[in-house]
């Protein structure tokens, strides 16, 4: 399974980090790139299967840290996996109904 990211996946990926950078040691955030990298593989293997986010759009939420969770849609037909968002979870949830339509 291919994985695409989207434009706003790398930027509020990048925006994840910025933040854990003022707050962790390089270590944490070697853990966390960790972190991500074997839930996409994961989730490619098929060996995890998240809730719907939105069920109607096809979205996906995983967990990815107490504080970040990421967004996804699969296409089994395509055979690919489009990341859509990183979201801090402490943040407004109106800002992820934002970035959900988008």
């Amino acid at each position: 399974m291919e994985v695409i990211w989207t434009q706003l996946a790398k930027i509020t990926y990048r925006e994840v980090l910025e933040n854990l950078k003022k707050r962790w040691t390089k270590k944490q955030l070697k853990d966390f790139r960790n972190l991500t990298n074997e839930l996409l593989e994961k989730i490619k293997s098929e060996q995890v299967v998240h809730p719907f986010a939105n069920k109607k759009l096809g979205i996906r939420k995983g967990i990815l840290h107490k504080n970040v969770s990421l967004f996804y849609r699969e296409s089994k037909k395509e055979n690919n996996m489009h990341l859509i968002t990183f979201f801090n979870n402490r943040m407004n949830p109106e800002v992820l109904k934002t970035l959900l339509k988008k």
